[in-house]
This record gives C-alpha cells, sequence and structure tokens, in this order.
C-alpha cells in the first residue's frame, strides 16, 4: 500500500517499566503539510501488540489531533509489562502506518545483566546522509540516547559543514528558522530522512535538547544566533521552539506527553537495580557564555551556571539516593 496519511513514519520514547510514549504524525488532506495550519481534526487509531502480526494485542485506542497540533499524535501507552519488546502502529481511514518496535524498562527490583544504549547527537541535514542512524538500527541496543541538536535551525548554505563545505541536501525551509511554522517544518523535514525513520521504528529514543532545537549557543536569556533587531523576542522564538519540539519528538515534557503543559525535559529513568539515567537540559537555565556578543565580565565568574539551581538539586537528590549500580 502506497503511504499517503502517514509520510513521517513512527517513533517510541521514554520507555518507563510500565509505559512508553508513541508518536506518529498523520497528513489527513493534501494541504495539511506541517506548519500550514490547515488540515480537519482526525481521529487516529493505535494499537500495540506482543508480536508483529498484531495477534496478540495488549492495549489500543484512538487519539485526535489538529493543525493545533500540527497533525501530530503522542501517546502515553501505560499498563504495559517490565522489560518486555512490543510492536504498535497506528491507523487512518483504514490505512496502516509502518509497524514500530519499542520495548519497555525493566522492573525497578529487576536485575538485567546488561543494558546497550547507542548514543547519537548533531545532525545537520544539510552536511550529509544519516547512514550512522541506519547502521545503529542493526544493531542490538535497547535504547537510543540522542544527546541533542536534532535538528538544524540555520538557512541554507550557512552552516553545512559536509565535504568541502558544500549544501548535500537542501533544507526546508530554506531560511533561518524563528517561527513556530518554521521549526514544525523543520522537524517534518527531518523526520522523512528513510534513515531517522528506520532507527525510530526500531528502538525506543530517549532526548534532550542543545542549543539548535532553538538556536546556536543558546542560553536562558538568549542565543549568539538570534538577533532582537531582525529576529524578535527571544522568549517568542524558543517558547515556538520548544512547542515544535514537543509535537514531533517522542518525549514527555514536564513529565507527561500532553502538549503545553511544561518545558521541563530533564528526567530520570531507572532501569532495574544495573543503571539510573539523569537527562540533564544545558541550555534553558543557563546565564550568559561571554564572549563578544555578551556583556559577561569574564567566563571564569563563580556566579554564572550552566544547569540551573533547581536541576543540580534534583541530580545532586537523585546521584546520593539511587541504589542503583551506575549512575549515568
Amino acid at each position: 500500500m502506497t503511504v499517503t496519511f502517514f509520510r513521517h513514519g513512527v517513533a517510541s520514547g521514554d520507555p518507563l517499566p510500565t509505559a512508553v510514549v508513541l508518536w506518529t504524525r498523520v497528513t489527513p488532506t493534501a494541504s495539511a503539510t506541517p506548519g500550514s495550519g490547515r488540515g480537519p481534526r482526525a481521529e487516529v487509531s493505535w494499537v500495540v501488540a506482543l508480536d508483529r502480526a498484531f495477534r496478540r494485542v495488549v492495549r489500543r485506542g484512538t487519539a485526535t489531533t489538529s493543525a493545533a497540533e500540527d497533525h501530530t499524535v503522542k501517546v502515553d501507552v501505560t499498563g504495559l509489562a517490565p522489560g518486555t519488546t512490543y510492536y504498535y502502529r497506528f491507523s487512518y481511514q483504514r490505512e496502516r502506518s509502518t509497524t514500530g518496535r519499542t520495548r519497555t524498562a525493566p522492573a525497578t527490583n529487576a536485575a538485567p545483566a546488561r543494558m546497550r544504549f547507542g548514543v547519537v547527537s548533531c545532525a545537520n541535514y544539510e552536511a550529509g546522509y544519516f547512514s550512522a542512524y541506519r547502521h545503529l538500527a542493526q544493531q542490538q541496543v535497547d535504547v537510543v540516547l540522542h544527546l541533542g541538536d536534532y535538528i538544524y535551525e540555520y538557512g541554507t548554505g550557512e552552516y553545512a559543514m559536509g565535504q568541502k563545505n558544500v549544501v548535500v541536501r537542501q533544507a526546508d525551509p530554506t531560511h533561518e528558522i524563528v517561527s513556530l511554522s518554521d521549526y514544525r517544518r523543520r522537524h517534518a523535514l527531518y523526520k522523512t530522512d528513510p534513515d531517522l525513520q528506520t532507527l525510530h521504528r526500531s528502538v525506543p529514543f530517549i532526548c534532550t535538547w542543545d542549543d539548535h532545537e532553538s538556536a546556536n549557543d543558546a542560553w536562558l536569556q538568549g542565543a549568539e544566533n538570534h538577533d532582537p533587531a531582525t529576529e524578535g523576542s527571544w522568549a517568542a522564538r524558543r517558547a515556538a521552539a520548544y512547542r515544535a519540539y514537543d509535537e514531533w519528538m517522542p518525549v514527555r515534557l514536564s513529565g507527561t506527553a500532553r502538549l503545553g503543559d511544561g518545558t521541563q525535559i530533564y528526567r530520570r529513568f531507572t532501569f532495574g537495580r544495573l543503571a539510573e539515567l539523569s537527562m540533564l537540559d544545558l541550555r534553558s537555565y543557563r546565564t550568559a557564555p561571554g564572549g563578544a556578543f555578551t556583556q559577561v565580565p569574564s567566563r571564569d565568574d563563580a556566579g554564572r551556571k550552566i544547569a540551573g539551581d533547581d536541576q543540580i538539586a534534583w541530580l545532586k537528590r537523585g546521584l546520593s539516593t539511587t541504589a542503583s549500580q551506575w549512575k549515568l
């Protein structure tokens, strides 16, 4: 069957012992392109099973999406068994998405002998192809950790950095992304990459953002690659970037998969008694980085921060109280 509605693949993420986030994007009409703000409300069905043939279905449901969510679908599927592989897919008007594979985390009191993580970051679409994603999908990993720069914000040719520093494939939009529509379109472009789609449908992701999800060298009150005189409010731009990220990524922000209920991305995952993973946010709370575009007098100022007081306190509590063998 030719896929017309599910053009951006499927994904899963943030695996807990009994829950995992599932994601897709539906294109209900030809005009309902990412970032367009057009298209009708659509009711999308989802199903989770223990086998790829979907004979042993364990969960199913529906989710309604619209242009307000850029027609993305995020479902936090609960009531699953720990340390278990599941298969999932979505459907709309009798068309089925590709099948995804995911896995829940081990039970809190389990003692797994091993966990294998794939670690990726910094994927600039214009610099080349994502063959590393394709090769990683062929490995036996439990989770992919994406450490940020899932997208890049630059306009075409502004930051190619490919072989001979040429644009290998053109970004969309071709200008630097600033608005909510822009960020949605750039996320959508990445999600059309076949190698990224392959990796997403093969294994759950645990992600955090770095700077290029919003703008280069981002900090609490600005970014090196943001000019308020020509690009408007930094707060508005960052809010647009975070909104698009929430829509297009299989993550829980502020503890839920619901859209618009917060922007806290630092969070913690436990893999039995073997390991505890603290995913950090080193952009949203940092003070000015110094340099020509700020007035910070010294990089050695003791008052400067990279993670903020609340996040550091949260991290310390986790490191000091966990019984896990490995603290990541």
